[in-house]
């Protein structure tokens, strides 16, 4: 269970992870030795603090969604699972109930790339079929959201 101080300085982090640590102290009112102590004891359990960034500002402009019903037999997943998790341009990969098995986010340069990656998904054995969506427009994407709301409680 987190202390309310430190879900303050979580939200702070998220915000912004390369505050000062003496303004992290002023808006936490914490000591700077307890949020350089407690910034530590976070990494300790995980917590990663990383650039954010829009992926077009490097040149990946188009994001896709595949989804895909798997084999269910045990030995494919696992196959499939460990092959997925190592193409590159995946940048999330979720189990999910209904008509599919499995949704995969994608975030590459053009069609071209997505045409590459969605083949080495479909040779993977357990793959049955694939269906692909492709996003033309982003009206929202905010993954801090959620986890400053959270925190906020």
């Amino acid at each position: 269970m987190l202390r309310k101080k430190d879900k303050l300085l979580l939200k702070e982090l998220i915000k912004d992870s390369r505050q000062k640590i003496v303004k992290l102290s002023e808006k936490c009112h914490m000591t700077r030795q307890s949020i350089y102590t407690k910034i530590n004891e976070f990494r300790r359990k995980g917590v990663s603090f990383t650039v954010d960034f829009n992926p077009e500002k490097v040149g990946l402009n188009l994001k896709a969604y595949i989804l895909i019903v798997a084999e269910p037999q045990s030995k494919f997943r696992k196959e499939a699972d460990n092959k997925i998790k190592k193409i590159k341009g995946i940048s999330q990969v979720h189990y999910v109930l209904g008509r599919f098995d499995i949704v995969a986010e994608v975030i590459v340069k053009d069609r071209k790339d997505l045409r590459r990656l969605l083949k080495q998904i479909q040779d993977l054995p357990a793959v049955k079929k694939t269906e692909t969506f492709i996003a033309y427009e982003t009206i929202k994407y905010n993954i801090k959201e959620p986890l400053i709301e959270v925190l906020s409680k």
